[in-house]
Formats: C-alpha cells, structure tokens, sequence
C-alpha cells in the first residue's frame, strides 16, 4: 500500500473511532453533568487547551520583550495573565509527569528521564489529569511528544487517560520526516503509525483544526499539545529561517521554529474562535524547561538542565476571556504541579484519589490575587524552595549539572542568584536540607528499565512494529 492510501485508510478509521467515541461521551454528558461539583460564574464548564513548548528561553516571547514574533503567545498574556514566578522542572519528561499528575516527578518513577534505547514509563498506578477530566465527563486529547514511555502499551497516551492521541512518543525527531536518528519512526495516531509528509509543528495544528471543527459544542474538552518546538534540530520552513537571518538573529533557526509554534498556537486559537468556543476555554501556555545555552535565558542565570531559575523559571500565561482580568501580572510561586488541582476544580471535578496531591489549586492566586498556596516547592531531590529561600544541591546533576556546591539564595533579593549565602547561613541550609531529605522518604523507583529488543526498531511502540 502506498504512503497517500496508507494515510487515507488510517484517517478514516480514526474518524470512524472519533465518531463512536463522541457519541458515547455524549449519551453519558447529561448523568455526568449532574455530578458537578463546581462550575464557572456562567453554570458551564470550561474547556482547557494547555500548550508546552519545548525548551523555549524565558525572554523570548515578545511579551517578555524578546526579539521573536510571537503575536499569539502575546495576545494571550494580553488577554490574560502572566505567570511571573511559575515554576517547571529542569528537563522534560519529570515536568510532564509534574504535569499530568499534579505529583513531583520523583513520586512518578520520571525523576530521570527515559533514554530512547530503553523501555519503561511513568509509574502505572498514577492517575493523570486526563483520567481526571475524562471522569467529569470531558473528552480528552493530546497532540505532540508525549516523552513519559516510548514503547510499551501500558505507558502511551491512550493508556493514560487520552481518547485521542496524535504525535511523537519520543524526542528529538526530523521536524519532517518525523524520525529519530533518521531511523526511527516516531509518529503516531492512537496506537498507530502514521507515515506522512508534514512539518510537525503545522501538522499539530492542523489535527486540532479538524477536530475542533468536529467537536460536539455540548460536550467539555481538554486539549493538552506539547510541541517539539523550539527543541533541536530547530527546522523551520526556509523562508521563516530567512527572514531572521536577514535580520542578524544570533539564532535564526531557533528564532524561525519558535515562531513557527506561535503561528500553530494562532490556528488554534482561530480554531476555536471560529467555533464560538473561546470564550468558554481555559488557555494556558509554559516552557517545560528553561532555554539551552543559545539562546540563553538572560536576565535568569542557569538554562535547561540546571536547577538556577533560568533553568526552572519559565514564561508562563493563562487566558480566560471574562474571567480572568486581562494584562494582569501574578508574582506568586507556582509550579506546573498545580495546573492538575486547578483546572480539575473549575471542571467540577474529582481530586479524591489513593495517591496524594503536590500541586494545589491556584485559580485563587490566579483569579483573585491571593497569596500563592506553596509554603515550599520542590524542583527535584536536589533542590527546594521555602518562602523566599532556595537550596540547590549537588548529589544531583542533570546533563552536566557540576557537583562539589552547595548554592542557597534568596530569590525575592537575590533573583538572578549572583550571592551563594550557603557558607554564610549553614542553620539555613541545614533546615532546607532537612527538608529535602525528608522528601526523599517519599520517592518511588522508577519502573524497570530494559532496552528495546533489537535497537533500533523501525517504529517506536512494541504493538506497532507490524502495522507499518
């Protein structure tokens, strides 16, 4: 079978399953409706749509006064409001367990990062935010790089609590051709392989595009897209490139995907303007990490891998017409943990579970800027911050992260971290470090870890070796 009738095929079954599943959904709307604990001022649930860019530095957007056009990631924090101290981990996989669970990620088994020769995923037991909302009755999809499990069933999106998933597993992929190490395949359509043209990010956009068009109005939706974008390679259609290289961009291809994944995030938003939807729909927008080394993440010192703020402090805005005051500015602590706890309450729905909640509801900080709700945040067992304090040690390292230090600052005073005070306030840190050991109590090992049989294969996904 061809490339074009392979994807033809596969289309219309995803379409057949779309359908099926929607109408299940809606049969049960109405019973679900009636369990809703908590609603919006209007008496109707919101949809969510969170976007997450992937490496993207924290002055880059051009609400933060970057030199990249980012017209829609600015009419977001124009619409809504700026997260001006909120918080991810320092790579990505734990900050998509953060997340998706509203758990630290060393709870998780993702504290470390899946290598892309080996098996295994966040930990089976944890609930996500899409089981969550899928349980209040809302329809849950995701589009983009998943990077919590790239091989066995059990640890793949639609395992997870996603009706519908479209996108890669893993990370690092040809923007184009959609490979990894120009050898394996990492597309996919809900447990399938998806062997097309395309680049990604536009690809992204445009199922979004379709199933928006489609979606029952009736029926509440989540839509989680984590795009591969800014994240290398950094390939961009070549007359984006263009410009920035006229322009003298130190960083042209960064600068050329970074604007690209603005222009999806703008289809989308047109997307659901187009449907009369936005006005009911949360949106959010992070980095799930600081930027690399180029570009850089000035004025924070530290980039991705670090555990300095411009490692872990990211751009972050959220926007919801008629609820939230536009252009409005939070300087509270928060930390991805929380989106879990928040959005799952303005959907009315359920946070009882067997596994204890990190992340707390912000809507309040957010809405009506009371005090944040942390007295602490973890960013991983080698750092934490309490109040306005700040331990960073160094038993644990991220992609070269140097041990041998032992950093604490006061953030409020200190926020670009240029005054170390660790041999100044040793009570200090001896109370953070206490805590973080305390934390430590509560880690749970990730699940085992075997390497994919014959690597490399040609597709990433054990049951998807014999569909291509």
């Amino acid at each position: 079978m061809d490339q074009t009738n392979r994807h033809d095929t596969e289309a219309a079954i995803n379409r057949r399953d779309f359908l099926k599943q929607s109408s299940v959904f809606a049969a049960g709307g109405f019973l679900l409706a009636n369990k809703t604990l908590e609603v919006s001022v209007a008496g109707k649930r919101p949809n969510f749509v969170f976007f997450l860019a992937d490496d993207m530095g924290w002055a880059d957007a051009g609400y933060q006064g970057g030199d990249v056009s980012t017209p829609n990631i600015n009419r977001l924090a124009r619409e809504g409001v700026e997260l001006n101290q909120f918080y991810t981990q320092p790579v990505c996989t734990p900050t998509r367990a953060c997340l998706l669970t509203g758990r630290y990620a060393f709870k998780t088994g993702t504290e470390i990062r899946f290598a892309p020769t080996h098996t295994g995923g966040m930990l089976i037991d944890e609930r996500t935010l899409a089981d969550a909302l899928k349980d209040a009755g809302y329809r849950t999809v995701m589009l983009g790089k998943w990077h919590l499990g790239q091989w066995e069933k059990k640890f793949l999106p639609n395992q997870r609590g996603f009706d519908h998933h479209y996108g890669q597993y893993g990370g690092v992929i040809d923007y184009y051709t959609h490979l990894r190490n120009n050898t394996i395949l990492d597309w996919h359509r809900n447990g399938r392989p998806v062997v097309e043209q395309g680049y990604s990010t536009y690809l992204i956009a445009a199922e979004a595009e379709r199933l928006i068009e489609r979606c029952d109005k009736s029926e509440p939706f989540f839509f989680y897209v984590p795009f591969n974008a800014p994240h290398g390679p950094r390939q961009a259609p070549q007359e984006v490139v263009e410009k920035y290289e006229q322009q003298g961009h130190k960083n042209p291809g960064y600068a050329a995907t970074l604007e690209c994944m603005d222009t999806a995030i703008g289809r989308i938003l047109n997307a659901l303007d187009k449907r009369g939807l936005r006005e009911n729909t949360v949106v959010m927008f992070s980095s799930d990490n600081g930027g690399t080394k180029n570009p850089g993440n000035d004025p924070l010192t530290g980039h991705k891998s670090a555990y300095l703020e411009g490692g872990v402090r990211v751009p972050a805005v959220i926007s919801w017409p008629g609820r939230l005051k536009a252009g409005s500015v939070v300087n509270e602590p928060l930390h991805i943990v929380d989106v879990y706890p928040t959005f799952v309450k303005l959907a009315g729905g359920s946070l009882a579970q067997p596994l204890p909640l990190d992340g707390k509801d912000a809507w309040p900080t957010i809405a009506q800027g009371k005090p944040g709700p942390h007295e602490e945040i973890v960013y991983g067992l080698g750092a934490i911050r309490r109040g306005d304090w700040k331990l960073i040690e160094a038993d644990v390292e991220y992609y070269g992260w140097k041990a041998g230090v032992t950093h604490l600052y006061n953030i409020r005073q200190d926020p670009y971290e240029q005054n170390n005070l660790a041999d100044q306030l040793p009570e200090k840190v001896k109370e953070l470090q206490a805590r973080l050991a305390y934390h430590a109590t509560q880690a749970r090992p990730s699940p085992e870890r075997p390497p994919i049989p014959n690597y490399p294969p040609s597709v990433f996904g054990e049951d998807e070796q014999d569909m291509l």
